[in-house]
């Protein structure tokens, strides 16, 4: 398990980095283009729609081809696709290619998080929320690279950085040996022996996940909105350069991170309902206050307090989900990422539209009507859960 868990995080630590490399030069890649805010709003609406794409046709790819072939080929198209971008090629080839990134990074995160959880079995939370810090560290370490980049006039050769990783851990995840856990990486669907069909959902059950694919949907179509367009609020509304601005990225996911270490412990403790329930209030409180903020200071202040309190959503909201949903695992997992990635592609299309029409700011108002959503689906499922018990 350890070794499994090790490549895992390596494995995440590249899909969080491919997470925001785009937001990270948006304000950059747009210049080279001459495209507007809508433009990047594509652009994110097709990386997060080839992710969807990916999440949803994981089972069958895995099924058919196996996971470890899954995984080494969706590496496969992460090399070809970031190697392609750093070319900067029209932009029509360009946009293309963020789908592809998309598609390969939603086949290796819904790849490797049904694996895992699989194989941990009574140890799903610990390594659950592991992949989870290493997806922040990745996501931490490219906008550090990024502003670097970006102040030298090399930004574009933070694709190559990524394209290289990912040929070296598809190569590694082709050869590696995983031990008792290589009969599951190598498994393909037995189409001889009945399928085992998971608990029927119930009415109730239904409501349930309904509403929190809702959570997801909205959720990760805020975080996302933040990641990629929090350069661009910064250097609108503080006036601060690109390799300072998207240090503002960096100082989210340093919460994030940090917030990550603990968030499993802490809900462990405070039951999943009342650290969701903290967590999605908290976040409320600060957006409302990101409104009034008008200085760096205190608006990078605010950043670090949105990552600490965003920081354990994902992974507790997913354990609480199968929680009320037991003997569904896998179809509840990828469900709600499936219902995630839909809203990392369609959100950001939306808000990158309004930012063109209206003004930059109104991702912020995104942002608290979205907190406001969620927090109250989190504390109507308290309810749920004593009818459903009842």
């Amino acid at each position: 398990m350890r070794r499994l868990l090790i490549m895992g995080c390596l494995s995440y630590l590249l899909t969080g980095c491919t997470h925001v490399i785009f937001g990270a030069v948006l304000p950059e890649l747009l210049t080279h283009y001459g495209r507007s805010y809508s433009d990047g709003g594509l652009l994110v609406f097709l990386e997060f729609g080839g992710f969807l794409l990916g999440v949803l046709s994981m089972p069958a790819f895995s099924r058919r081809f196996s996971r470890r072939n899954t995984i080494t080929t969706a590496f496969g198209l992460l090399f070809l696709a970031m190697m392609t971008i750093v070319m900067l090629p029209p932009w029509a080839l360009a946009v293309s290619l963020t789908f592809v990134a998309g598609v390969a990074f939603g086949l290796v995160e819904a790849s490797i998080s049904t694996f895992v959880l699989m194989a941990a079995k009574d140890k799903q939370a610990s390594a659950f929320s592991t992949l989870e810090v290493f997806f922040g560290l990745g996501a931490l370490f490219m906008p550090i690279v990024s502003s670097i980049l970006i102040a030298n006039g090399l930004w574009k050769y933070g694709f190559m950085l990524l394209g290289l990783s990912a040929l070296a851990t598809g190569l590694i995840w082709s050869k590696l040996s995983l031990g008792e856990h290589d009969e599951l990486l190598a498994h393909k669907a037995d189409k001889s022996q009945q399928e085992v069909k998971p608990p029927a959902l119930t009415r109730s059950s239904l409501t349930f996940l309904i509403l929190f694919m809702l959570v997801f949907f909205i959720y990760v179509g805020m975080e996302n909105t933040i990641v990629n367009f929090l350069p661009s609020i910064f250097i609108d509304q503080m006036h601060t350069s690109s390799s300072l601005s998207s240090l503002a990225v960096t100082a989210y996911w340093i919460a994030m991170v940090a917030g990550r270490l603990f968030a499993g412990v802490l809900a462990e403790k405070m039951t999943y309902f009342r650290y969701l329930a903290v967590a999605f209030g908290g976040s409320l409180i600060t957006v409302f206050l990101w409104l009034f903020s008008t200085q760096l200071w205190s608006s990078f202040a605010i950043v670090l307090l949105l990552g600490l309190f965003m920081s354990g959503m994902f992974a507790v909201a997913l354990i609480y989900a199968n929680q009320l949903l037991p003997g569904r695992t896998e179809q509840t997992t990828s469900t709600l990422i499936a219902a995630g990635g839909l809203g990392g592609s369609v959100i950001p299309l939306g808000v990158g539209w309004g930012m063109d029409k209206f003004q930059v700011g109104l991702s912020i108002w995104f942002v608290l009507v979205g907190m406001c959503v969620v927090f109250g689906i989190v504390l109507y499922s308290r309810r749920w859960k004593v009818q459903a018990s009842s």
